[in-house]
């Protein structure tokens, strides 16, 4: 799963995301968007997601993020938290929780599903997904259909 832990000199910057997903068989789908901001990660299909607001849960984030990026309301009793990854960038560390979720209704009109199968897992999405989101999905996939992360 995600890696160590920070230098205490790195600025830590928390972030929420949600993952949302549907299963067929042994194929596993995850929902995605176009990023639009102008960051690094413009134009790669991206999980919503954000910063954490002081006062917030890493939860409660993820729910507002969606409701902001998406424009729909979803159930804090659907989540599953699934595990914290990190993102050493130049003096800081992007911490990433990361929180699954169902497929709700009107996903498929606002983003795309990502097909991902056992033999490949992420990997044919090289180049139009974020580097560390090809370990939060081959880690879901593993933790889906082999109870491991």
């Amino acid at each position: 799963m995600g890696s160590a832990l920070p230098e205490k000199s790195m600025r830590i910057i928390p972030v929420a995301l949600a993952l949302f997903h549907r299963q067929s068989g042994e194929t596993l789908e995850v929902w995605t968007q176009v990023r639009t901001d102008d960051g690094i990660f413009h134009g790669l299909l991206e999980f919503p997601g954000g910063g954490i607001e002081s006062g917030e849960t890493p939860l409660l984030a993820s729910i507002r993020e969606v409701k902001e990026e998406v424009g729909i309301d979803i159930s804090a009793s659907d989540a599953k938290f699934l595990g914290t990854y990190s993102r050493m960038l130049t003096g800081k560390t992007v911490l990433l929780y990361l929180f699954l979720f169902p497929e709700y209704p009107g996903l498929s009109e606002k983003g795309q599903w990502l097909r991902i199968e056992k033999e490949k897992l992420s990997s044919p999405y090289q180049g139009q997904i974020p580097g560390p989101n090809h370990q939060m999905i081959d880690d879901l996939y593993r933790y889906l259909y082999d109870g491991r992360l």
